[in-house]
């Protein structure tokens, strides 16, 4: 049993993923108490006809019922209630919901949503609250026609710079976009407003339609992030009346209506603070024994609160190192890209949470293990062994790298491939990048060892580099601080590697001696392969952070990130001032001892000439799609 009795406050923060509802508890302290969660396939596969939480249709379609997640909350409460939790010491509640999903609110929600009765559960007496009852689920990939009118309507690129993201199958403005012009136009018609999951949840605990939160309002195609206003011209394209892609003219009244209807849905964005949405719903209070004071935060998304749940500043990294890779960083440069998103930062005015997804990360690190195994008659075929003994070998940089594609990629967008490459030094000032098969100019199966982290994790740091600011060479780092050797050694190493290889571009963009000698401040590695120390010691030689390593155990990190949102919120209004986040975290944490700081010889500036030698085998070498 769980002792609360030494916690004056307690806060609660939430995670409404795809497969689970998940509920953390923490105190003033922001020690994690305890944790309840509920699968979906185990207490509601029956009711709802879901397979990992989703119903899969034609056509790439796949969906959650939104009853089932109100299922989850009264279930989860319940329990609590049941292991006498004290409700009435929350202060605060916040949280996460899966991003770019969608709920479709029907005109009687609100009207429903107040007059919560705590005898009976919610979802009974929501059941007339949704015009659709169903939500699209980050997985669903029916939206591809909707994808290609974002595209031609703005192009690619603009479409990146204006929201943050090229369209994605899964972002809201294409998924309202199908809603409205192929699926489901009678259910639109009868739709008073869309919530974001994120927002959603927030409605239900508030017993009111709250306004969409603006770093998870990044996630939809239709948010001007550098004016923090929607795009009308975005609106059109959701709402089917663009002029080019619907051939509705601008002076056509169907035009401006269509668009003012779906802004009205949509309803204002609520601006980056603090401040309570409100207080918790009555049927809480009544049913649960919430305190009327207890506060509504707003939610975010998933990863988004992720980025909550550690003490990250601007200019950190976090790198998931999973099935696929994922790099979150915080940065306050809006330098958006087609090839990776950018949304404002949830807790943090002025920053943003730049994010790279990229399809291969162990896969392909796993199938170059094997096949060294295989060379070296390794019993245990998933050995690390021979692997890591090549990485720790490994001094500096040897001239080979590999493009390592078991399946499609995002970043950049490319089919399956393997492409080998040697740098062939021709002289001082003139390298060629030649490409060749295993046996060839000296490529061996064991340079896959090294190739293929190296391959990775300079893909990441040329991709960073436009997010992170200059300063971050120079950022709080004893070392190198006002140190003009350092800029100019960095500076040097620019002038040469552009020599060699003359104009470097990535995604079609030039890099230029901002974006090559950008350093992060910290490096943060979490994920199943951040346990292997060979791997995450050499991309941190390479990542080069001025301010350390860390492996990290998040587990819980978006339900954690959201209680944590509470706790610093209602801190905030306890002293009626803004608080700056990363420093309010920052004091709860002992980097070197709770977060697993690591040293490594750092090699940053002498990948410079492996920054080259990627960037050309991109341009030269890949086949994109």
């Amino acid at each position: 049993m769980t002792d609360y009795s030494k916690s004056d406050h307690l806060f609660l923060g939430f995670d409404l993923s795809t497969q689970q509802l998940k509920i953390i508890v923490t105190n003033e302290h922001l020690d994690p108490l305890q944790t309840y969660n509920v699968e979906f396939d185990s207490q509601f596969k029956d009711k709802y006809g879901i397979h990992k939480g989703v119903i899969t249709g034609e056509e790439g379609e796949i969906v959650s019922p939104v009853a089932m997640w109100l299922d989850a909350i009264d279930y989860l409460f319940s329990q609590m209630k049941d292991d006498g939790f004290p409700f009435e010491k929350v202060a605060g509640i916040s949280g996460s919901g899966q991003q770019h999903g969608s709920v479709y609110w029907s005109h009687d929600a609100n009207n429903l949503l107040k007059q919560l009765k705590p005898d009976s559960d919610l979802s009974e007496q929501l059941n007339d609250a949704f015009s659709w009852e169903m939500s699209p689920n980050w997985q669903d990939h029916s939206t591809l026609p909707e994808a290609k009118a974002f595209h031609n309507a703005v192009g690619k690129e603009n479409l990146a710079k204006i929201t943050g993201s090229r369209a994605h199958l899964r972002f809201t403005g294409l998924q309202i976009r199908k809603f409205i012009t192929r699926s489901h136009g009678k259910e639109y018609a009868s739709t008073s407003r869309i919530s974001l999951v994120s927002s959603f949840v927030t409605s239900i605990l508030l017993g009111e339609i709250a306004e969409l939160e603006q770093s998870d309002a990044c996630g939809m195609n239709v948010y001007d992030i550098n004016k923090s206003d929607y795009c009308n011209e975005l609106l059109a394209v959701a709402a089917g009346v663009h002029t080019k892609i619907d051939g509705v003219a601008e002076d056509d009244p169907k035009y401006q209506k269509a668009i003012d209807d779906l802004k009205k849905k949509l309803g204002p964005i609520q601006p980056i603070t603090y401040k309570s949405s409100g207080s918790i719903a009555n049927y809480f209070v009544q049913k649960y024994g919430f305190s009327k004071d207890c506060n509504i935060y707003s939610f975010t998304g998933d990863n988004l609160a992720t980025i909550l749940s550690l003490p990250l500043q601007p200019n950190d990294c976090l790198i998931s190192l999973g099935t696929s890779t994922t790099v979150l960083l915080i940065t306050e440069n809006y330098q958006p890209s087609s090839q990776y998103h950018l949304f404002k930062h949830p807790t943090m005015p002025k920053h943003y949470m730049g994010m790279i997804c990229y399809s291969n990360g162990s896969l392909a690190r796993e199938k170059a293990r094997d096949e060294i195994n295989k060379k070296y008659h390794v019993d245990d075929h998933k050995s690390w062994d021979k692997f890591d003994e090549i990485l720790d070998n490994s001094s500096s940089f040897d001239g080979k790298l590999g493009i390592y594609f078991p399946i499609g990629e995002i970043v950049p967008q490319a089919p399956a491939q393997t492409i080998r490459a040697v740098l062939n030094k021709k002289s001082d000032d003139d390298y060629e990048v030649v490409k060749c098969e295993l046996g060839e100019n000296g490529f061996d199966i064991d340079d896959d060892a090294l190739a293929i982290v190296e391959s990775q994790t300079l893909s990441c740091r040329l991709r960073a580099g436009p997010m992170l600011s200059r300063s971050g060479y120079h950022k709080d780092d004893s070392k190198v601080k006002g140190n003009s050797d350092a800029s100019s050694k960095a500076d040097e190493l620019y002038q040469q590697v552009t020599k060699r290889f003359g104009k470097l571009y990535t995604d079609g963009k030039e890099q230029n001696v901002d974006t090559l000698t950008a350093r992060p401040n910290k490096c943060y590695y979490a994920g199943g392969a951040s346990n292997n120390l060979s791997i995450i010691h050499k991309m941190g030689q390479i990542f080069g952070p001025v301010n350390g390593n860390y492996k990290v155990e998040i587990p819980n990190a978006c339900a954690l990130g959201g209680a944590y949102k509470a706790s610093w919120s209602y801190e905030c209004e306890q002293k009626n001032e803004f608080i700056g986040y990363d420093e309010y975290i920052k004091k709860l944490f002992d980097t070197d001892t709770e977060l697993g700081g690591f040293k490594v010889d750092d090699k940053w500036l002498e990948y410079f000439d492996g920054v080259g030698m990627l960037a050309k085998m991109e341009e030269e070498l890949l086949k994109t799609e």
